[in-house]
Formats: structure tokens, sequence, C-alpha cells
């Protein structure tokens, strides 16, 4: 059964269990988009390509169509469902594609949301508006095909008196295939705990956990891989593969796994919220045991509550991700006692290392989906990233100093947003680039809504970049949108 033929499947069985299918249909809103980006350059500049769910190529012309059909959950009502379809016509100066880009729907029951298909989403405890993106996804790549059973929403412990609350979810999904491999999985599960209920300041923290896993590698040497209800219980625990597993897999994790911890303040005050926010990364036990922590996201917010001010939004991140948990080192034992070469009779082990973030010896195509970037896209994408003007099909840049910073406002019916990011690219440990290369990338978006006839939005951006990694590009992007009710 292939991935659209099971989606089909999980929407009707979401369907089936609403009121709607019963007692009444709930009618949608729509909208209706069309867009352009022109660009000068080697690329459509950075801030034009990235967080914007794969919508726009590195190609630098952009057409696009999009037609949207979506309902909402009332807050109002403890037993409710929406649904929403989004499709795209997008061509470029390489490819034609029409594709369905979200399709889902959801079942709320109290505090607890199911949910099936393709959809939007972006994890992590980062600022809304304003961030370069979520460390681990970012909403950089297309959405995936999943089923979730989701606390979406911070809901109080029992017997805390609502001043500790917790969210969370987990999730399946589907990679589909690729050049690597062919139907490998996802598995997502998240926690938070947030501690502060009617109090002015809270204080969170949260757990991510990523894997790859399943599917079948389109090396001969590797085939099919474990997939069974008991592999799943190794992928969702970590544990060491079983005897169908690679002799890789059998030393250390079923899967190619991925996390990231959380820690984060928000005070709000009478005409103002702010706060701060740390987001960690491990791919094996040395970033469990922080021997990286100097990598990872931190990040300041500052907001107004008035929203109608010219200033009412500030984000400054920052981002390093060279360290890596250091190089991948061996060593030899014998009688109890480490060597750092090799001794007669000593038997050879390795040390975790060089974390190579978002790559994978099995799972070749990396934390990507659709050839982006999953997480950050500071760790560039094999779809943007030009190694002697050809397509990378790995990640050839993970190792990233940034320095982010992000303001948005709003004079009359004009909002923008402003984007200025300046970053170092090393390569990777394997292909380092020496010296590093600079680049810094700019956006000036801004919006007009509620002024134009018909009810149309229009969206006019300009992204600059200009250095030695991506080069210099300048691009323009013009959208005109409309939504309504049936």
């Amino acid at each position: 059964m292939n991935c659209n033929k099971k989606l089909f499947y999980l929407l009707l069985l979401v369907y089936s269990s609403t009121p709607a299918h019963s007692q009444f249909i709930k009618l949608p809103d729509y909208s209706i988009e069309a867009g352009t980006v022109l660009s000068a350059g080697k690329q459509t500049p950075f801030w034009l390509i990235s967080d914007q769910y794969g919508l726009i190529t590195p190609d630098k012309y952009n057409v696009w169509i999009r037609l949207g059909l979506k309902s909402n959950l009332s807050p109002d009502k403890k037993i409710d469902y929406d649904y929403g379809l989004d499709i795209i016509d997008r061509q470029s100066n390489s490819s034609n594609k029409l594709y369905l880009h979200q399709a889902y729907a959801r079942v709320k029951f109290h505090f607890l949301h199911f949910q099936a298909g393709i959809m939007e989403e972006k994890f992590g405890d980062q600022d809304s508006s304003l961030s370069s993106g979520g460390l681990l996804w970012s909403g950089n790549a297309r959405p995936m095909p999943k089923v979730s059973l989701l606390v979406p929403d911070y809901t109080p412990v029992p017997f805390t008196r609502g001043y500790l609350e917790f969210k969370g979810g987990i999730s399946h999904g589907w990679f589909g295939d690729n050049q690597f491999v062919k139907n490998s999985w996802l598995h997502h599960k998240y926690i938070y705990l947030q501690l502060g209920g009617r109090l002015p300041v809270h204080i969170h923290f949260g757990f991510h956990h990523f894997a790859q896993w399943g599917g079948e590698s389109t090396d001969p040497a590797v085939g099919k891989m474990p997939q069974s209800l008991g592999d799943f219980i190794k992928v969702f625990f970590a544990e060491p593969g079983g005897k169908n597993a690679t002799s890789f897999e059998q030393l250390n994790a079923l899967g190619n796994h991925l996390g990231s911890r959380n820690f984060g303040l928000d005070m709000e005050f009478t005409k103002i919220k702010l706060g701060f926010y740390w987001q960690t990364i491990f791919e094996d036990s040395s970033g469990l045991a922080f021997r990286n922590i100097r990598d990872g996201l931190w990040g300041f917010y500052i907001h107004t509550k008035d929203k109608d001010r010219l200033i009412n939004g500030f984000v400054y991140e920052f981002i390093h991700t060279t360290d890596q948990s250091g190089k991948y080192l061996t060593y030899w034992l014998l009688n109890g006692v480490k060597y750092p070469y090799p001794v007669p009779g000593g038997e050879q082990h390795w040390m975790d290392g060089d974390d190579d973030y978002f790559n994978n010896g099995l799972y070749q195509f990396g934390w990507t989906y659709h050839d982006m970037v999953i997480g950050t896209p500071l760790i560039t994408s094999p779809a943007v990233l030009k190694v002697n003007d050809n397509a990378s099909e790995y990640i050839w840049n993970n190792k990233v100093i940034s320095h982010h910073f992000g303001l948005e406002g709003q004079y009359r019916y004009l909002r923008y947003k402003l984007f200025a990011t300046w970053y170092l690219n090393y390569g990777t440990n394997s292909y380092p680039l020496e010296p590093a290369l600079a680049q810094y990338s700019f956006l000036l978006q801004t919006q007009i809504v509620d002024k134009l006839p018909w009810g149309i939005s229009a969206t006019l951006a300009v992204g600059i970049d200009h250095g030695e990694f991506y080069g210099n590009n300048t691009g323009f992007r013009l959208s005109l949108s409309k939504k309504g009710r049936f």
C-alpha cells in the first residue's frame, strides 16, 4: 500500500468517527494565493527560500497558485473536529509540479487531539514569528504524512492547582521513497512541563525525540531494515537492534535518532511579554551527556501586547553547531586499560564524537524531506547548497555559528517583518571549509491587509544575500491572496 492510499484511509477513518458523519458537515474557509519570486545572482536568496515549508525552490524563478480549504476547532467545544486541504501548482526554472501540500483531519476530545494527514507544523519553544526556526523541526521542509495523538496545549496537572501544566504527543510518519531508502518511517514523541500557572512568570522544560527507522535500503548489502512491533519498541526506547539489524545498529541504537532539550523562561507584564529559550541537540550518548553543550540555539524575545505599533516585536538568536562532541575517536582496551593506539591483544572500541548533525550512514538522505532540511535552515539543505555547481544529495554544511535578529511592527494598514542574519559556515568534519565562509542574509517583508479591493491582501518581500557561501543574490517575492467563508 503506497503512502497516498494510507493517507486516504486515515482521513476516511477520522471523518467516519466525527460528528460530521452523522449530524452535520462543517463548512470550511477558503483561501486563494498567486505568487512569484524573481531573483538575480546564483539562486533565490536564503530568507526567501527558508522556513517556507518547501514552497519556494532555490531556482531564480518561481511562480505558484495555491488553493486551500480549512475549518477550525472551536475553543468552546469539548468535542469537535476540523479538516484542511491545500493544493499547490508551482513552476520554477527546473520543474513544474502540482502537489498536495496539506490534507488532514483532526478530532478533539477535551484536551486530547487525534490528527491524521499532512499538516504544516513547527516544534520547539522558539519565538513563533521572528525566529530563524526551531533547531530540529522548523517548517523549512514540506509537511510530512503522519498520524498523531496529541495534547497540543498546556493542560493543568491534577492536584497542582494549575501551577504545573503539561503538553506532549506521539506521532508516526512516512518519509516515502528517496534515492537511498524506500518507505522509511518517522517516530516522534515529546513532552513539556511548565511551572507558573496564573503567575506572570513561567518556566518550562521540553524533550523531543525523533527517529528515522524501517524501510528498505537501495544498498543490496543492507536490504530491508527491521520494522516489526518489537523493533518499534527498540526505536521508542533508543535501544540497540537485534540480529536482523546492521552491526552498527546492534552496537548503538536501531534507527537514526535525534533529540533536543528545550528550556525557557517567559515573563508577562502589563504592556509587554518577554522571555528566553535554549534548545540543545543530541544524536547519540555524547550529546545526551552534554559533551556538545556548546552547541544549540539560544534566543531572547520581546513583544508588546498592543500590535498596532511601529515596533511590536524583537528577537535575537545565537546558533552554534561546530562542537559536535569533538572528533570521532578510537581506543584499544587491554586488561581494563585504555590505550589511544593499537596494542597487541587489545580490543578496538569507538568513542562517541563527530556527531555530524543531520547526516546518517544508513539513512543517507539525512534529516531532510524532499531535499530540504527539516531542522534549522542554517544547516544547509541539499536542495540549496551547490557543490561545484551541482546539487548535492547530502548535507555538506552542518557546522555553523550564527547571529540572527528579527523585528516586526505595523504602521496603519502596513505590516512588516525584518530579518538580519550573519553566519559562518565551516562545512563538516569530513569535508571542512577552511577558512570558514561568511554570509549575510537579509529579509524585508511587508503586507497590506484590509485596504485592497475585493478583500485581497498583498505581500511584497525583498531578500538579499552577501558573502562567500551563497554568493551575492537579490530577490523579490510578490503574492496576492484572498480568504473568505462559504
